[in-house]
C-alpha cells in the first residue's frame, strides 16, 4: 500500500479478537516507527508493551483504577474545548455512540463504554507512550511523531489499533508494572490487535476538508510582482 492508502485505511479500533499478536510482527511495526523524525534526533520518548499474563494484570488494575480513584495525568487532560473544535468532538462522539446504540440520555451505558477504554477494548497487547518532560512541547510533539509512526506501520502489517489518552489517566498502575526513568511521563497508551469485525471498527469520524485545514492570505497583502 501507498502511505496515503495506509492513511485513508488506518482507523480507531475499539473492538479486538482475543487471539494473541504475533512478537515478530509487533517487533517490526516498533523497528518501523523507530525511523521518525524527532527534534535533533534527540527521540525524547519511550514504550512499555504488555501482552499475555503482563496485559491481563494491567487491563484488571486499570479498571479498577477508574472505578475508585480520582485521575492523576502527567500530562493536563482538557475536557473543554474551544470552538469549532469542540464542534468536531461532539460530532464525533455523537456518530461513535450512534454506531454502539448508545443514547445520550443513557447515562449508564456511556459510563460503561467509558470504562472500556481501560480493558483496552479487548485487545491482547497495549502500550504506554512516554515523553521526557525536559523538552515541554517539543517532546510532546516527537512523541506524536513517533505514535503516528506506529499506527501506520501497524496498519500496514494488518494490526489494529487505538491511540487513548484515557490510558494516561492512572500513571501509578503503569509505572508499577514498568522501570520508568527519571524525566519521563505518561502521554498516552495504544491497544493493539486484530480488529474484530464488528460495527464500531467500522465507524470514520469526517475530517476537514483543504479548504477549511489551509489559511487564507491576509486581505491587505499585495501579491510580489513578477521579477520583483
Amino acid at each position: 500500500m501507498s502511505v496515503d492508502e495506509i492513511l485513508r485505511r488506518r482507523s480507531s479500533i475499539r473492538a479486538f479478537r482475543a487471539d494473541p499478536v504475533d512478537p515478530d510482527l509487533l517487533a517490526r511495526v516498533i523497528e518501523g516507527a523507530l525511523q521518525s523524525p524527532s527534534w535533533s534526533n534527540v527521540q525524547p520518548y519511550l514504550l512499555a508493551v504488555a501482552s499475555g499474563t503482563e496485559c491481563e494484570a494491567l487491563r484488571r488494575e486499570l479498571i479498577a483504577a477508574s472505578s475508585s480513584l480520582v485521575p492523576s495525568p502527567e500530562y493536563p487532560m482538557l475536557f473543554e474545548y474551544p470552538a469549532p473544535l469542540n464542534a468536531r468532538r461532539r460530532a464525533t462522539g455523537f456518530g461513535l455512540y450512534g454506531v454502539l446504540g448508545i443514547r445520550r440520555e443513557d447515562h449508564a451505558a456511556r459510563e460503561e463504554q467509558y470504562r472500556r477504554n481501560f480493558a483496552f477494548f479487548g485487545a491482547p497487547t497495549v502500550a504506554f507512550l512516554f515523553a521526557h518532560e525536559a523538552l515541554g512541547a517539543y517532546a510532546v510533539l516527537d512523541a506524536g511523531v513517533f505514535l503516528q509512526s506506529i499506527l501506520l506501520c501497524g496498519t500496514a502489517e494488518g494490526l489494529g489499533m487505538c491511540a487513548q489518552a484515557s490510558l494516561a489517566s492512572y500513571p501509578d498502575v503503569v509505572r508499577g508494572r514498568f522501570d520508568v526513568p527519571d524525566g519521563y511521563r505518561l502521554l498516552c497508551g495504544i491497544s493493539i490487535g486484530h480488529p474484530a469485525d464488528e460495527a464500531v471498527n467500522r465507524f470514520r469520524p469526517v475530517r476537514m476538508t483543504p479548504g477549511e485545514l489551509l489559511l487564507a492570505p491576509r486581505a491587505d497583502e499585495t501579491p510580489d510582482r513578477p521579477g520583483r
